[in-house]
């Protein structure tokens, strides 16, 4: 009987997580959108041109979830791990990347990039930087980002996208929710204007400028359906191992 009790116990709370999660109408692409990286922001270059995005290993199970909702749509869509550098993860699809791009405005950073196809450990670097055709030959222009302010139609885009970076990038307080993003260039600025767009409460944009690297934090009190697209995200990566 108390077996029995227990099993009936865990089929319905299976069914209330699953109707909790039912009610959430999460938009892929831009809840991945949400999670993009934003560190310096979106740089584009003819290296980077097929990421969709570098992940920590804390965002594990995030990119596994990832992979699983965009694989069937770009089949050559690739996970990859690596062993050096903050990024354990990273994420290429060119069609997948390119819809990203599509929702940045780029411009010049004023920033280049090696881009030649020797060696970089086996050039004499004095030597190269002298020559007249340095920069066009050895060097690329590296863009950077900002998101468009038009790319938000409906709340169900907002709410996705707040999702995705709350997933990556948030954390709470007591009532209180975060997210946090180092040297933003825009992804806290935009979090902000939404959550202010879907009446979330006590939203406040915090900027530590005098920080190594600058600190871009946005504080709120989430309304009940932000609360549930978290909660649903909450229990799609809980299922991952």
């Amino acid at each position: 009987m108390r077996n029995l009790l227990f099993i009936l116990l865990l089929a319905s709370s299976a069914h209330l997580c699953k109707g909790q999660s039912s009610n959430v109408k999460l938009n892929d692409d831009y809840f991945l959108l949400g999670t993009l990286n934003d560190y310096m922001g979106r740089d584009k270059y003819k290296e980077v041109g097929n990421l969709v995005s570098g992940y920590c290993q804390s965002d594990r199970a995030l990119v596994f979830f990832l992979d699983s909702v965009f694989k069937k749509q770009y089949p050559d869509l690739k996970v990859m791990q690596l062993t050096k550098g903050i990024y354990r993860f990273k994420i290429e699809a060119p069609g997948l990347a390119q819809k990203m791009n599509d929702c940045y405005s780029f411009s010049p950073s004023g920033r280049l990039v090696y881009s030649g196809k020797e060696d970089l450990n086996t050039l004499n670097l004095d030597s190269i930087t002298k020559t007249k055709d340095y920069l066009t030959k050895y060097c690329e222009p590296i863009y950077t980002e900002s998101i468009k302010e038009d790319v938000f139609k409906n709340d169900t885009q907002r709410l996705s996208f707040l999702a995705g970076a709350y997933t990556r990038f948030g954390g709470k307080n007591d009532s209180l929710y975060f997210i946090s993003i180092p040297n933003s260039t825009s992804k806290v600025k935009v979090a902000t204007e939404l959550l202010k767009a879907l009446k979330c409460t006590h939203v406040e944009y915090i900027t530590k400028a005098n920080y190594i690297p600058a600190g871009h934090t946005v504080y709120f009190k989430p309304t009940e359906e932000l609360k549930r697209y978290f909660e649903a995200i909450d229990q799609k990566l809980a299922m991952i191992h």
